[in-house]
């Protein structure tokens, strides 16, 4: 299951919204703004997985801020290709 659906759609339009020179910080905060329904379903899969996770296993979802950060690498990634 996708913590965010339409992620493409969501980033293109933040994207949109942002000067030509932002930060990753800039995009982060942006999203929050506009998807913040989004932004609590990131928040509680991130959480969820913490709190079901054994003792000393790794959380492969990386924290909230650093998902975002990722998830507009790759779309940054694959619009240039």
């Amino acid at each position: 299951m996708a913590v965010l659906n339409k992620k493409e759609e969501k980033i293109a339009a933040v994207l949109e919204k942002l000067p030509k020179k932002y930060t990753d910080k800039d995009f982060v905060e942006l999203f929050i703004k506009l998807y913040s329904k989004d932004w609590g379903k990131i928040k509680a899969a991130y959480i969820k997985q913490s709190q079901d996770k054994e003792p000393g296993t790794i959380v492969k979802m990386p924290k909230p801020e650093l998902y975002l950060k990722q998830l507009l690498d790759n779309y940054l990634t694959s619009t240039k290709a």
